[in-house]
This record gives C-alpha cells, sequence and structure tokens, in this order.
C-alpha cells in the first residue's frame, strides 16, 4: 500500500523476521572450535601443540641460529593444535603483529591437529616471493605432509639461508595465467637488483702454539719459575749496583745501569700477565698457554741481559785484585752507617712523639732490623779480613761481598724511617682538601634522588672517623663515638682502615702498635689511615651517584619516550574503538577482547608511575589495538563480502543490522532467537561468535604491518 506508513512496532517484526531468515543459514554453518588464538611468541621456537621433542627442539634451534649467523634473518616457530577456524596466514600475521615483528623476521606458524600452516613476511623482507613460494613447496610442506614438524621448520631456515635474494621464478597456472574470481591475471614480479654481497674475510689462522708437546700446566711451572728467578736476578743486581756506584762513580756504571731499568721493565711486564692470568676474567687455553709463554720470554730476556754484564761489571771491580782496598772501603761504609744509628733513633722518637703507632707501623721495625744487619756486615767484615791474613783473597772477596748486602739493605731501612715521617707530613697537609671534596660529594649524593640513605650515611660516619684519625683525639673520646658503635660500625669506616685502625677505639687503639702512647690514652693522629678513610667513602659515593645520574637520565628517555608513545597509543585505540561501535552488529568477539585489553593497557599506561612501565603498557595498548582493528575489519569483510555484495545485507537493514541497531530494536521488540549482534548469547550470534571462522575465499589476510608470505593446508 504506498504512501501508507507501518506502524513502528510492526516495521521492527518485519526487519526481524527477515533478518532471521538471512542470518539462519549462516547460523547453522559448522563452526570451529576456538583453541590457539593469536599470542605474542614468547621465543624463537614455540611449541604449544607438543610435538617436539628434546631432540627435535634441538634441531629447530640450531638452525634459526644458524640462520640469524649466515644471514643476520630471524626465524620464529609456533606449533599450535588449531587457528580458531582462521587460515593459516591470516593466523600468521596476526601472531606476527602481536609479537612485534620486524624487517628480517620470518613467522612460520603450524597447526598440527587442523593440518594447516601459514608463513608472516615483512612486506621489505630481503628475500622475493618467488623464493619463499620455491622454499615453502620444496622444504616445508612435503615434511609438514610427512608430519616431520621440526623438518619443516629446519626446512625453511636453511632454504633462507642458502637462497640469494631477487631470484624470481613465473607463478604459471594454466598456460601462464591465474584466474581470480572469473579474471585473468598474470602473476610476475620486477627482478629484484641482487644486493652486492661481501664474501666473509678468511678467518685469520691461530697463533702457533708456544710449547708443542708440554702441558699447560708445566708451561706454568716454568712461568712461575721465571719470574722467581728474575725477581732475585734484578734484586740483587740492584744491590750491586748501589755498590758499585759508592766505588767506582755514577759514569763508571752507566751501562749496567742502563741494561738493570731494561729489565726491570721487562720483569714488570711479566708481573703484569701473570696478574692477568690470576685475576676473575677467565681466559681460554690457547691465551693461557700464550701468556705464560710470554711471561718466560719476557723473564729469560731480562734475566740474559743482566747476565751479559756480569763479567764487565766483575772485571771493573776487580774484587780479587784489589781484595784488601774493597774490604777498607765495606769497613768504612759499615763505620758510616753505624755512625747514622744515634741521629736515626732521635728521628724515631720524634715520630713517636707526632704520630699514631699505626701511622708508624709499616717502618716500626726498621731500626731494629738495620742494627741487626749492621752487626751481621761486622762479623762478615772480620771475617774477610781474617782470610786476608791468611792469603785467601777470593773467600775474603765472598765474605765481603756478603757484607755489602747487608749494609745496602740495613740502609734501606735507615732511609724508610725518615721517607716514612715525610709522607705522614704530606697526608697531614693533604686531609683538609680531601675532606672537602667528600662533604662536597655527600652533598650533592644526598640532593640525588634514589641514592641509598646508607650510602650517604656510611660517608658521613667515614668523614668523621677520618678527621678525629686526622686529629689524634683521645681513646675515651672516640672509643665511644661515631666512629666506634655509631653509623660506622658496620659502615664504610668499618673493616676497613678503621676498624682495628685509627679510628675504633681511638686513634691507634687495636693497631699492630697498640702498646704505645694512644693505648695508654694520648690520642695522636695517624692522616694515612685518614686519607685511606676519605678514599674509600669518595669511592662508594662517586659510585651512589654515578647510578643515581644513570637511573634519572633512563626515566628521562623513557619520559620522552613515553609522551609520543600515549599519542600513538590513543590514536590506535580511538580509531579501533570507533570501528568496533560503528559496526559491532558484525565484530566478534576476538576483536572486541583485544580492544578491551588495549583500553585496558592505555588507562594502565596514563596512570602515571614508573614511566618505564608506562612506556611497555602503551606499547602493548597500541599493538592490541591494532590488532583489534584488524580482527574488526576482517570480521566486516567477511559479513559483507566482496564490493557490499555476497553475504552482506544491502541498504537500510543491511546499516542497521551492521551498526548494531537492528539487534538492539529486536531485543527491545520482544526478539529472543539465537540474538544478533555482540555474541553474547552463545553460539547464535551473528558476526561476533564466528568471526575467526574459515569463510571460502577468505585466505591471504593482510596484517596492519604490511606482511606477505602464504600457508595452506597439508
Amino acid at each position: 500500500m504506498a504512501g501508507v506508513a507501518l506502524p513502528k512496532e510492526i516495521t521492527v517484526r518485519r526487519f526481524a523476521a527477515l533478518a532471521a531468515l538471512l542470518v539462519l543459514p549462516l547460523l547453522l554453518l559448522p563452526g570451529t572450535a576456538a583453541a590457539d588464538p593469536p599470542f605474542r611468541a614468547p621465543d624463537r621456537v614455540t611449541d604449544r601443540a607438543g610435538v617436539l621433542d628434546a631432540a627435535d627442539r634441538a634441531r629447530v634451534t640450531e638452525a634459526v641460529d644458524r640462520l640469524h649467523a649466515d644471514r643476520g634473518y630471524d626465524l620464529f616457530v609456533v606449533y599450535v593444535r588449531s587457528f580458531d577456524g582462521r587460515d593459516g596466514q591470516q593466523w600468521a600475521d596476526a601472531t606476527a603483529v602481536a609479537s612485534q615483528l620486524g624487517r628480517d623476521q620470518v613467522l612460520l606458524a603450524v597447526a598440527t591437529d587442523d593440518r594447516v600452516y601459514g608463513m608472516s613476511v615483512d612486506d621489505n623482507f630481503p628475500e622475493s616471493d618467488a623464493s619463499i613460494l620455491q622454499i615453502r613447496r620444496n622444504a616445508v610442506e612435503p615434511a609438514l605432509a610427512r608430519s616431520d614438524w621440526a623438518g619443516a621448520a629446519v626446512g625453511l631456515a636453511d632454504g633462507l639461508r642458502d637462497t640469494s635474494s631477487g631470484v624470481s621464478i613465473p607463478l604459471l597456472v594454466g598456460g601462464g595465467v591465474v584466474v581470480v574470481g572469473g579474471a585473468a591475471w598474470l602473476v610476475s614480479r620486477r627482478r629484484r637488483p641482487k644486493p652486492e654481497v661481501t664474501p666473509p674475510a678468511p678467518v685469520p689462522a691461530g697463533p702457533p702454539d708456544p710449547a708443542p708437546g708440554e702441558s699447560t700446566e708445566d708451561l706454568a711451572y716454568r712461568s712461575s719459575q721465571a719470574l722467581l728467578q728474575v725477581d732475585d736476578a734484578v734484586g740483587t743486581s740492584e744491590r750491586e749496583l748501589s755498590a758499585a756506584r759508592t766505588h767506582f762513580g755514577e759514569n763508571a756504571v752507566a751501562g749496567f745501569a742502563a741494561a738493570l731499568e731494561a729489565s726491570r721493565a721487562d720483569m714488570l711486564a711479566a708481573f703484569e700477565i701473570r696478574q692477568r692470568l690470576d685475576d676473575d676474567v677467565p681466559e681460554t687455553e690457547p691465551e693461557r698457554r700464550a701468556m705464560h709463554a710470554e711471561i718466560i720470554r719476557l723473564a729469560t730476556q731480562a734475566d740474559d741481559r743482566l747476565d751479559a754484564q756480569v763479567e764487565g761489571f766483575d772485571r771493573l771491580r776487580a774484587l780479587e785484585a784489589d781484595a784488601q782496598g774493597y774490604v777498607d772501603g765495606i769497613a768504612a761504609r759499615l763505620f758510616g752507617l753505624t755512625a747514622r744509628l744515634p741521629e736515626v733513633e732521635r728521628q724515631w722518637a720524634e715520630l713517636g712523639r707526632r704520630w699514631a703507632p699505626t701511622a708508624l707501623e709499616p717502618v716500626a721495625e726498621n731500626l731494629p732490623q738495620a742494627r741487626a744487619l749492621l752487626a751481621d756486615a761486622q762479623k762478615e767484615i772480620d771475617e774477610a779480613r781474617a782470610r786476608l791474613g791468611a792469603s785467601q783473597p777470593a773467600l775474603a772477596v765472598v765474605d765481603g761481598r756478603a757484607a755489602e748486602d747487608a749494609e745496602t739493605q740495613a740502609e734501606t731501612l735507615l732511609d724508610g724511617i725518615a721517607r716514612r715521617g715525610t709522607e705522614l707530613t704530606e697526608a697531614s697537609g693533604r686531609v683538609p682538601a680531601a675532606r672537602a671534596e667528600v662533604e662536597q660529594d655527600l652533598a650533592e649524593a644526598a640532593a640525588l634522588p634514589g641514592v641509598d640513605p646508607g650510602v650517604t650515611a656510611r660517608a658521613r660516619a667515614a668523614i668523621e672517623a677520618a678527621t678525629e684519625a686526622a686529629r689524634g683525639a683521645g681513646a675515651g673520646s672516640v672509643g665511644g663515638g661515631a666512629a666506634t658503635g655509631g653509623a660506622a660500625t658496620g659502615g664504610a669506616a668499618t673493616g676497613g682502615a678503621a676498624t682495628g685502625g685509627a679510628a675504633t677505639g681511638g686513634a691507634a687503639t687495636g693497631g699492630a702498635a697498640g702498646g704505645g702512647a694512644a693505648t695508654s690514652g694520648v690520642g695522636l693522629p695517624d692522616p694515612i689511615a685518614a686519607l685511606r678513610l676519605l678514599d674509600e667513602a669518595a669511592a662508594a659515593l662517586d659510585t651512589a651517584i654515578a647510578g643515581a645520574r644513570e637511573t634519572a637520565e633512563r626515566t628521562r628517555r623513557a619520559t620522552a619516550a613515553l609522551e609520543q608513545a600515549l599519542v600513538t597509543a590513543r590514536s590506535a585505540v580511538a580509531a579501533a574503538s570507533d570501528f568496533v561501535s560503528t559496526r559491532r552488529g558484525a565484530v566478534g568477539a576476538p576483536a572486541r577482547t583485544r580492544l578491551a585489553e588495549a583500553q585496558r593497557h592505555l588507562a594502565v599506561a596514563t596512570a602515571g608511575g614508573d614511566p618505564a612501565a608506562a612506556l611497555r603498557e602503551a606499547q602493548q595498548a597500541e599493538a592490541l589495538a591494532q590488532e583489534a582493528l584488524r580482527l574488526a575489519q576482517s570480521d566486516v569483510s567477511r559479513w559483507s563480502g566482496p564490493s557490499g555484495g555476497g553475504s552482506g545485507f544491502g541498504g537500510e537493514l543491511g546499516a542497521l543490522v551492521l551498526g548494531g541497531i537492528l539487534s538492539e530494536a529486536m531485543r527491545g521488540g520482544g526478539y529472543r532467537g539465537g540474538g544478533i549482534g555482540g555474541g553474547s548469547r552463545g553460539g547464535g550470534s551473528f558476526g561476533g561468535g564466528r568471526s575467526g571462522g574459515r569463510v571460502p575465499g577468505s585466505f591471504g589476510g593482510s596484517s596492519s604491518r604490511g606482511r606477505r608470505g602464504g600457508g595452506g593446508r597439508f
């Protein structure tokens, strides 16, 4: 009846009945049970189907690693039982997008129960479609047909590793024509230029074995012995040079002095190599053998250089020819050293009155040892004179050399006492500047966020302990102060110089010289211990400051990246949300699930907190939103059919169903059969319930990331 408006409820019922008639055949189509929806691949080999044993997994992993090492490609392999009703490439593309795969990364997905597979390859992947097709046909599909799951992945990896980019194989069907939807199209690709591949440089042969046939343990023993021998040789030569310089002057021993310096340098280089062998960094066995051999070479070279000087040195001295003069010279030197003793004793007493016993501990035994050595030298001289009286000049020279060696060592000990006093005076002058520098570092550390308060507390305690040690407070004032039982105990100053040393129980209480003046209650300074405490505090503060700055920089970078990520995530979520909300009649549960998850991750990202964690949430939100949009587009495409035809609705009714309006009207108007629209009423849902189903003609679904590849049944 033209021109007569039907009542609204009649119109709704008519649309509902028509929709039911159209939708019912679709609802009766068999669906595929949801099993394994696309997911983010956690590793390069993922076996959710349980088809790989340990040996198979090792084969696949080795092939994947070999491909990455030789060509730089990453292959991800996923085995599941079912593709949740999707065709192979659709499922593979969705998983590749969720896994955020890039240009040089390929995904092979296999549904073992469905006996369907799919490959996802980035559009910009260097290999051509023809090359990939050839690998699929020759290596992947035959293995899958035999249920050789590992062999398919290995074949793909080896094929990608062995192929050359740009090789195009024409795909001809029916005399060179592929028929699609009743139209004939010639499939061809422009030949890509083959990239120039630089052949790998030849691997240089390793150095020859320095000691063929000799075990590493024997080589190590020889290098240790060589180090000991050269150390002794250099020490002996130093003493001989000192004596010769005293007898004959600097010019006469210049050649021997130069040889000694060169040998000392070789010896130190050899010790440095040994230190590297003894540290915590492991070396391979060839490296250890080479290092031991180098130690032997340096030590032997140094020893030989000194030996070459022995003959000329002995001729210069002509000890035996003038044994009497030699012994007299040694005796004269002994007289001079003995005459120094009263002055050195006075210096030692002055040091004891000025500095804490712990400060003098390194030279505490110098004076008694020097006296003993001078006494030994006197005995050797007496023996040498007796040998001269017995007309035994050669034996007199032997005794004289022993006396000379003792005198040289005694002189070194006596010189050390005066040198220690100079060192302590210099250290005392450096303490104020060192303390000011540590206090400045402490202030900086305290102002930085993220610095452990324990570090600053220990640094303050170390400064207090160093101050006490430098000024020499009494035992009573320090024993119960900050450095003992306070913040410094168990902290930076505990276990270091301050513990059992200058800052614990008094400036010197507990030290090696604890029975001295400080133990009786007179506090004396130990500036070297103070500097040691300040150095330890400065090192701890430097580490804390550097760590805090690095953390702040990471936070700054994450915050900057978060701002950009939030823009793209909001845009992606909004686009997916708009698409779904305006086409909800055709969009199924998978797309809506991804969208809901994207919105949840976006909410977490915008809630504040750790920028790095928020950045990860924003990136996840964007990826899920893109996946939701892709799934929704796929659902709508299947619902509407090609060019608006196929199984979709046209005109006003189609728009109402697509937008979900008709389903709402039917709910309000009393329609209760199998709910059209959201898929929330079970198996009768339109669109959403079967959004993942395999639909004829729906193969080759594209990814929003621009991927290609292929797949099919096997």
